[in-house]
């Protein structure tokens, strides 16, 4: 038996040494009291097999990549809070998402996104994706991803990975491997860990049975439902910073506490119920509109 540990064995260990119950506590009780309703609960599918993109699995596959390596920030800081991210009256995630369909275009190759985006420059990204945050950023994670024929092995690798009818944790660390700029920069993997659960969507939209174990919860929506359902509580002090906009410091005791503990209970609370946490983060994604005006917190980064 190998002693080899598990990338999600080791982004969990992360998270418990993380986990600061002064600052935010997982709740356990208030898990205990959610109904378990496992049959309501599904593996997120992303609509990949819908696309241009999405034709193939090497394309849906590096469709996912590409576009998860610039999918984090979807805000900017202002005097009076933050100016949410919008591209063509889509917000967010689903703003991005459009603004790289509308790159890709009609092909299942990364042909045209790399003729127009490959080069790296700040002001393509700005041409492509209007007014974003973090331009440069995204542009140098870019670079790297279409960087020769990168993204297309990097595609391949999901692919055969998901041939075997499991995807998990080493995926994602294994695309931040190859991709540290992009990737690899995070503790907890949380974009790589989501082109993985992306793809695994669009092999369950084909029909195919996926087993699909990562952790992906630990951005900046997840402990907003979280908090809104009480399975995570806050410290006075902490709460009132995320109520004011105050930004919370990049890998600050006070971020980690929070993604730590949003992993943890992801877990628990998938656990609770009986299904898996790509379903359990599925459920919490689907419901962050829910949250009426709960705030998420505010951190500058690239991670989430």
């Amino acid at each position: 038996m190998s002693n080899q540990t598990s990338a999600k064995e080791r982004l969990l260990a992360q998270a418990r040494l993380d986990y600061q119950p002064d600052l935010v506590a997982v709740d356990a009780e208030a898990i205990a009291r959610l109904p378990v309703r496992a049959d309501r609960f599904s593996h997120a599918t992303t609509g990949l097999s819908e696309k241009p993109a999405g034709q193939t699995h090497q394309a849906a596959a590096a469709y996912s990549i590409a576009l998860n390596s610039i999918n984090f920030m979807f805000w900017t800081p202002t005097p009076e809070g933050m100016a949410r991210y919008d591209w063509n009256g889509a917000g967010g995630a689903d703003g991005l998402t459009a603004a790289l369909d509308h790159v890709w275009g009609a092909q299942p190759a990364p042909d045209r996104l790399r003729e127009v985006l490959g080069s790296g420059e700040e002001k393509t990204v700005i041409d492509a994706f209007g007014d974003i945050s973090m331009p440069r950023r995204r542009a140098h994670f870019l670079r790297e991803v279409l960087r020769d024929d990168q993204l297309e092995q990097a595609a391949a690798e999901l692919v055969a990975a998901g041939d075997t009818g499991r995807l998990t944790s080493d995926d994602a660390e294994r695309l931040a491997k190859r991709f540290p700029v992009a990737y690899g920069q995070d503790t907890y993997l949380m974009r790589a860990q989501l082109a993985v659960m992306w793809y695994a969507g669009y092999l369950i939209d084909q029909g195919t049975e996926i087993d699909c174990d990562v952790i992906v919860a630990a951005n900046y929506q997840m402990p907003r439902v979280m908090r809104s359902i009480k399975v995570l509580r806050y410290s006075p002090e902490l709460a009132a910073k995320i109520d004011r906009h105050t930004l919370i410091v990049r890998h600050s005791v006070e971020e980690r506490a929070i993604r730590a503990a949003t992993v943890l209970s992801t877990q628990a609370m998938a656990q609770h119920l009986g299904v898996s946490e790509h379903a359990m983060v599925n459920v919490l994604w689907k419901n962050r509109l829910a949250c009426g005006n709960v705030p998420h917190h505010l951190t500058i980064t690239t991670d989430y």
